[in-house]
């Protein structure tokens, strides 16, 4: 994808499952703080592709950081990559004594920063700062990370610097990598010969998932190069705890909706604080990522899975596996497209009757709130249970019996919007699914 192409999606206007899973997962004790840096434990990474991040700042730091030595095995990050960074409450000072560590930062190498859940890499060659934001005007990667951690602070982010192909195809391709989240994209989403770099690759080879930002506008998700194709998640916005409407300014037929304006970290020199009112597609996103990632990892847990996505003696790529000890059969698990379906099914409708008037947003209809809403709304608030009903949705035990399905008008409605997108994106010349016949989408 054209790096100069792009633009990050922030508003500036306004700041049959337990069928188809075969399975029933046993909670396993899980490790203890203790334990975690010397016992493989169970993790979910989130790849995001932006511009600079903050690490200094608390809402990374962490006393248990989830970036256990296995998993630096996981990303060939050795002691030469492990950042020690010094945090006294003065950025400036402080970035100045660790400034040798980020001079000596090597393009397309990971490291991580030790006492946090991020791990950085750049491919991005014009930047001042490796991994960090140059200024104050290249804050979007911090607040697009923050939305992340904010969902599910035992995430650990994967940070990628640079909007473009490279960073695109190491995230799709990279084996530890569990989902993709990216906030950028063509402004009013015209239909163009090309996608994310290795997304068919990413999602439907390697068993990943990509949550893409609809683009700020009315303009139609279908022919996005960012969330239109079939096999990326597409996210618009909603008003989530305000007006409880639905964003004028946020892509039209999306897969979900989810908070488009949120408090979030954006300063690239603080250590705590600098908060603000963040607007768009790019924080609903990444927001949405987080939630399911933390779907993903309490799945993981309970089976007793370590590492990443299984490939080994499976006819699919795997998001979870069950181990022997867990007592169910080694061959059974969950696929990235099974925790869609689940996803599919726990999203909630916003209701039109807690909707407040606003200039940005209408209210969700009452009567088919697919049409404008698609699937639902996400979120990690726990007063909507998103989490607990994908989960139940799974059969994971301990967490019930469903209490959520689609009816057959939004079955239907999303059904088309799939189709839709298979017939562009499989006869677009430039589209890595170019007349592919693969089809492994589950329909409700």
């Amino acid at each position: 994808m054209p790096q100069t192409a792009v633009a990050p999606r922030s508003a500036l206007l306004r700041t049959v499952i337990a069928a188809l899973t075969a399975v029933a997962l046993l909670a396993l004790p899980l490790a203890s703080p203790s334990d975690a840096q010397t016992r493989p434990a169970a993790r979910v990474t989130v790849a995001v592709i932006d511009s600079g991040i903050n690490p200094y700042h608390d809402i990374f730091q962490r006393e248990q950081p989830n970036v256990t030595p296995d998993v630096l095995a996981e990303f060939g990050i050795g002691p030469d990559q492990t950042i020690s960074l010094t945090r006294t409450g003065d950025f400036d000072a402080d970035f100045a004594n660790d400034k040798p560590q980020f001079d000596a930062i090597e393009t397309g190498k990971p490291y991580w920063f030790e006492g946090t859940n991020v791990i950085g890499i750049s491919f991005d060659e014009g930047t001042s700062r490796k991994i960090l934001p140059d200024d104050a005007g290249d804050t979007h990667g911090f607040g697009v990370s923050s939305a992340v951690t904010n969902a599910n602070s035992d995430a650990i982010i994967v940070f990628v610097e640079g909007v473009n192909e490279d960073s695109e195809a190491w995230a799709m391709t990279h084996p530890a990598v569990d989902l993709i989240s990216t906030s950028y994209g063509i402004p009013g989403s015209p239909p163009l010969p090309y996608h994310v770099e290795k997304g068919f690759t990413g999602v439907v080879g390697n068993g990943k998932l990509h949550f893409g930002a609809a683009d700020n506008s009315p303009a139609v998700s279908l022919t996005d190069t960012t969330s239109g194709p079939w096999w990326s998640i597409s996210i618009a916005g909603f008003a989530e705890d305000t007006s409880e409407g639905r964003e004028y300014l946020s892509g039209t037929y999306p897969d979900f909706v989810a908070d488009f304006t949120q408090s979030l970290p954006y300063c690239h020199n603080c250590e705590s604080g600098g908060e603000e009112d963040v607007s768009g597609t790019s924080f609903a996103t990444p927001r949405s990522a987080g939630t399911m990632s933390k779907i993903i990892l309490t799945a993981r847990q309970k089976a007793g899975h370590v590492g990443g996505i299984s490939t080994e003696g499976v006819a699919q790529p795997l998001m979870v596996r069950s181990r022997r000890s867990s007592g169910l059969p080694s061959n059974r698990g969950i696929s990235n497209w099974q925790f869609r379906r689940a996803l599919e099914e726990a999203a909630y409708y916003p209701s039109a009757e807690e909707y407040e008037l606003d200039p940005f947003t209408y209210p969700f209809p009452p009567e088919a709130p697919w049409t404008v809403a698609s699937w639902g709304a996400i979120t990690p608030d726990p007063e909507h249970r998103i989490v607990e009903e994908a989960l139940a949705q799974l059969g994971v035990r301990g967490f019930g019996e469903p209490t959520r399905h689609k009816d057959a008008g939004a079955c239907t409605f999303m059904t088309a919007n799939i189709e839709a997108r298979m017939a562009y994106w499989n006869t677009n010349l430039g589209s890595e699914s170019f007349g592919t016949t693969q089809d492994p989408y589950i329909r409700c």
